[in-house]
């Protein structure tokens, strides 16, 4: 694929809003600051009519923007390192581009994604960038060979977590098409805040600190060993014989069906990439605690509310002993998180000074353990942006080694489409293993 014409621009609030410093939460600090893109991918008008034409996009995302105004803010440090927001109308970043390629060449029909990084405006991350830069990116694919065009919005993850993604991409959508806004944001995150922080009573196993500058995002560079990135599909039978295998042997009731692609996707990238069975494993996730605090937090909240739980288990037990096992571990990781497990990790958050990351792959367990963001409830296909709904969308990059993104699928309502970044020669095997595909003769 290749870029023809590259433009950017500022977009403001419509409005003037209320300048003011935004205290981040925990959850807030221990997700990477780093951008996180989505594309979406729209087709040709039978007509041959513009799609997103970048003037209507523009209007209307200077219009959210007065509603998610930290969104327009800037990140920066307080004296004791932690992350704040100033919300001062720095505006976003709107970027058009024209391109030499086809739909086909983004990943539409295909199951490998490189060519979706191209489009990916995030900056590249290292401590400077995150206090420099926009903390929204919108980027603008103004028409493909083939007459479609593309929508990308690459977030800091630290302004918003997936649930909030998914309320922002609404609510623009709804001002893009002249509805009003159906759920207004909160943005007053100290309702996280601990009141009377406890000491924490461990160090959370999902979490560690990296005490040096964050270094800049590696680029796609051949001579280095870059996980392959692939889409897997999975149609409403294979998951339901995925459930209906998990959940044999059950004495009573069934794994759901969470439980289930979790437990088979940890399973499989375990036995693709050949490890000793003695070696272990961790399955790290996050819980959306908004509903688990108390009081519970309101519906518009805007921010990080997650928690990560993990479980783990040798190689040997996971790939030896039926899928149920796997499944069973997945269901003990969320059902034993408990209110005081949270304020725990909370206080040991609050408590550090350096940039707090998942515990994933680090170490000894280099290569071993598998992280699963699930946005399965993100209504991305029924965002209209005033050209009618997407035909496909998708993460522009999941460039770490065993990180898993799960989405709603193009191919309809109980399909689900699987993002993973594995070792290019483990993807190959995976690829393969009929097992995992759940072929008829898995």
């Amino acid at each position: 694929m290749q870029i023809l014409w590259k433009k950017s621009s500022k977009v403001y609030p419509a409005v003037p809003t209320q300048h003011q410093i935004l205290h981040l939460a925990a959850p807030d600090h221990f997700v990477r600051p780093r951008h996180v893109a989505m594309f979406l991918l729209f087709p040709a008008k039978q007509d041959g009519a513009e799609l997103l034409p970048s003037h209507h996009l523009k209007e209307s995302l200077s219009k959210v923007l007065v509603h998610f105004y930290p969104l327009a803010g800037r990140l920066r440090r307080r004296k004791d390192k932690k992350l704040e927001i100033v919300c001062n109308d720095d505006g976003a970043e709107f970027i058009e581009i024209g391109v030499v390629a086809s739909l086909e060449d983004v990943g539409i029909s295909a199951l490998s994604f490189e060519h979706s990084e191209l489009l990916n405006p995030s900056p590249k991350f290292s401590d400077d960038s995150i206090l420099r830069c926009p903390l929204l990116y919108v980027q603008v694919v103004t028409r493909f060979a083939c007459g479609g065009a593309a929508l990308v919005f690459a977030l800091n993850h630290t302004a918003l977590d997936g649930m909030s993604v998914g309320h922002f991409s609404t609510a623009w959508s709804e001002i893009a098409t002249g509805r009003e806004i159906s759920l207004q944001p909160f943005h007053d995150r100290t309702l996280l805040k601990l009141n009377c922080p406890p000491s924490p009573h461990f160090q959370p196993s999902e979490l560690r600190v990296i005490s040096q500058q964050l270094a800049p995002t590696p680029s796609h560079d051949p001579s280095c060993l870059f996980p392959a990135e692939r889409m897997f599909t999975f149609s409403p039978d294979q998951l339901k014989k995925l459930k209906s295998k998990a959940s044999q042997g059950l004495e009573r009731g069934y794994f759901s069906n969470f439980e289930s692609i979790n437990a088979h996707v940890w399973r499989s990238i375990t036995r693709s990439r050949g490890l000793d069975f003695s070696k272990k494993t961790k399955f790290l996730t996050t819980l959306d605690i908004r509903k688990r605090v108390k009081p519970a937090l309101p519906d518009g909240f805007v921010g990080n509310g997650i928690c990560f739980v993990s479980a783990s288990a040798t190689v040997g037990d996971i790939l030896q002993n039926p899928l149920s096992f796997a499944a069973n571990r997945v269901r003990e990781s969320i059902s034993s998180f408990t209110e005081e497990h949270m304020h725990s990790v909370f206080a040991w958050t609050e408590r550090q000074e350096g940039t707090i990351v998942m515990n994933v792959n680090a170490g000894d367990s280099a290569g071993q353990d598998v992280s699963v963001s699930s946005w399965v409830r993100m209504k991305c296909y029924q965002l209209d942006f005033g050209s009618g709904n997407p035909i496909f969308v998708g993460p522009c990059s999941n460039p770490y080694d065993g990180n898993v993104i799960m989405l709603p699928s193009h191919k309809g309502e109980g399909y689900m489409n699987i993002f993973i970044g594995l070792n290019p020669k483990h993807m190959k095997l995976l690829e393969r293993d009929s097992e995992f595909l759940v072929t008829e003769e898995s």
